[in-house]
């Protein structure tokens, strides 16, 4: 989910008053627990010491953060009220703009590699864009920290454009796989940096509903994506409904980095910020000193263990790798072990840390990683074959049944709002998930194995996705908050980060678990209620997927029989959704209660 900021203004280079006006009667109100500012500076915490920066020195770039992060304070101290509102708005179109393309294609695409969707490279690239998308992350946000935000937004804005390019132009299933994995690279690394730039320009007691606005133009699209893609495809074909963004997008995304980069140069104008000179290294003495400062050995080590732990389950999914084969075997095991060879790494080897110590060990940053993890397997555990279920069982057209994956998206993201809103006048949030949002996953996770039959009505499925887009929209805004209210202004990016990484392997755990599920459940309960004239196999009518069931009308015995197999699988994809939610307590429960009425951030911020 997105984010954008909360205002905060700075008068005369001096103080900078808050547009959000934080807590007139409290504004440093302690957390419970947290030392407070009269303690020695090694005693506080790393968010109480970067507030007492952010105090101390609110027209300054902090002196030994991160080039990166003092290219966005500098920014943020030089410009002003209207600038920062201007580029909220401007975040928000990139983010509009970013989710309607993506429907439009989502749409387009079915055209375009119709005749070639089961071609093995088809396969292999929705593998690889989904693991290196969600892995990339990472190395991602240490380059954003130790380069620049808008630097590294054009350069991986420039991977989403060539992959739109190579789709358009795409005639077979390797281009097409080529355009698919850079594509998928671009977009989510685009998405996350949208994201650091909202959190960037706001404040951390408005930041939840910066996040929450940001999302709101999914809810448009949900439903205009798809007209647009049809009027496409009747009138100029779906080249140009992807290939039209190449043209579009440049023009909506790149003003935006040109804001920070021109505020940037200001502020090194004004005497605010001052590039390093030059370090008077040879070549060779650079190359080795980045390969240290990036981590390089750190980043490798994380990235071959997330990828040899997530590849298998995606595989499986696949059919690839069962759960039996020695390839699912060794590369989970190889994968898992990888991870303590990093953290030796990080502790007894490296000069700078890839993922600091100081973040990763606090146990709000793991008990938000952990509900990231636990949220998106529940999601997944019941949404793989959510579209074919409602599709066949309650005998939906196209339009209806695509409406129906959209009520979580709408639902999350209105509620995210009215979170967002909660957050920012209570200014915690720890309380609101651990006893409202975690309840109401329980409940609608909890009622759909009840309510998941034609017998039982639509309206109790639709009423049982409310309840899980409304804690769901509670929750996700809730572990970014905790993440980044954990961390300083310099680990906001690599937290985010690390939240968007749990997820994927929740939802690739999930995917692996509950495809296991229904090749396991729906064969053998529609062969049990298949009656034994009826002509077609159980078989025939598993493999041929949703669309052979559909070709026996509802009250037949065969459709009659496909439907009882839907809802034996979905029984047990939603046991499986709820029973995971336990994890969810603990999880939560070791949060710390935070007070987000700070700023976090310096200059004027929303």
């Amino acid at each position: 989910m997105g984010f954008i900021p909360t205002i905060r203004m700075r008068k005369d280079a001096v103080g900078a008053p808050e547009v959000g006006q934080y807590d007139d009667k409290h504004p440093h109100e302690p957390e419970p627990g947290v030392t407070t500012d009269s303690d020695p500076e090694t005693r506080l915490s790393l968010e109480a010491r970067n507030e007492q920066e952010v105090q101390a020195h609110p027209d300054q770039v902090t002196q030994n953060a991160d080039i990166g992060v003092q290219k966005a304070e500098a920014a943020a101290i030089v410009w002003g009220k209207k600038t920062v509102w201007a580029t909220l708005a401007w975040i928000w179109l990139c983010f509009f703009m970013l989710a309607f393309q993506q429907s439009i294609q989502t749409t387009a695409t079915v055209t375009a590699y119709a005749s070639f969707s089961t071609a093995p490279a088809i396969t292999t690239a929705s593998i690889l864009a989904n693991i290196i998308g969600g892995v990339l992350k990472l190395p991602i946000a240490k380059t954003l920290n130790l380069w620049g935000r808008a630097e590294g937004f054009v350069v991986l804005f420039g991977v989403y454009l060539l992959g739109i390019i190579i789709l358009a132009a795409c005639n077979g299933p390797s281009s097409y796989a080529a355009g698919y994995v850079l594509y998928w690279i671009g977009y989510d690394q685009i998405y996350l940096i949208m994201d650091i730039f909202v959190a960037d320009i706001s404040g951390l007691r408005n930041r939840a509903l910066a996040f929450a606005f940001v999302g709101t133009p999914f809810i448009c699209t949900a439903f205009t994506g798809p007209l647009a893609a049809q009027s496409f495809l009747a009138t100029s074909g779906w080249r140009w409904a992807i290939g039209a963004f190449a043209i579009v997008q440049p023009v909506v995304f790149l003003p935006l980095a040109v804001v920070f980069k021109w505020h940037t140069h200001k502020a090194k104008k004004m005497g605010v910020f001052q590039q390093e000179a030059a370090s008077g290294r040879t070549t060779v003495q650079s190359i080795i000193h980045y390969i240290h400062e990036f981590d390089v050995i750190g980043a490798f080590l994380l990235i071959a263990a997330f990828v040899l732990f997530l590849l298998p389950f995606s595989l499986q999914t696949y059919g690839l790798a069962p759960y039996s084969s020695a390839t699912f075997i060794a590369m989970v095991v190889i994968g898992f072990l990888l991870f303590f060879v990093f953290a030796a790494w990080e502790a007894f080897f490296a000069r700078a840390q890839f993922i600091r110590w100081e973040l990763l060990r606090q146990r709000t940053v793991l008990g938000a990683c952990l509900m990231a993890a636990v949220l998106y397997f529940s999601f997944y555990s019941w949404d793989l074959n959510y579209y074919s279920f409602v599709k066949v069982v309650y005998a939906l057209p196209v339009s209806l049944a695509g409406y129906m994956l959209q009520v979580y998206n709408v639902g999350s993201t209105f509620w995210g709002v009215v979170f967002g809103v909660y957050v920012r006048y209570t200014k915690r949030f720890k309380h609101a998930c651990l006893f409202f949002g975690l309840p109401l996953m329980f409940l609608g996770a909890g009622l759909m194995i009840y309510f998941r039959g034609d017998d039982k009505g639509i309206g109790y499925l639709v009423m049982c996705q409310i309840f899980i887009a409304f804690g769901g929209g509670t929750i996700v805004i809730g572990q970014d908050m905790a993440v980044m209210a954990s961390s300083d202004r310099s680990g906001v990016a690599m937290m985010l980060s690390l939240i968007s990484l749990s997820s994927s392997i929740g939802g690739a755990i999930g995917d692996a678990v509950t495809g296991a599920i229904y090749a396991g459940t729906f064969p053998q309960a529609l062969e049990r209620a298949l009656p034994a004239d009826a002509g077609v196999t159980a078989d025939q009518l598993y493999l041929g997927g949703y669309l052979t069931q559909e070709m026996y009308v509802p009250g037949t015995a065969v459709r009659a029989a496909v439907d009882a197999a839907w809802g034996e699988y979905e029984k047990y994809a939603a046991i499986s959704a709820t029973a995971s939610l336990l994890l969810g307590i603990p999880a939560i429960a070791i949060w710390k209660n935070y007070y987000v009425g700070k700023q976090q951030n310096k200059g004027t911020v929303i």
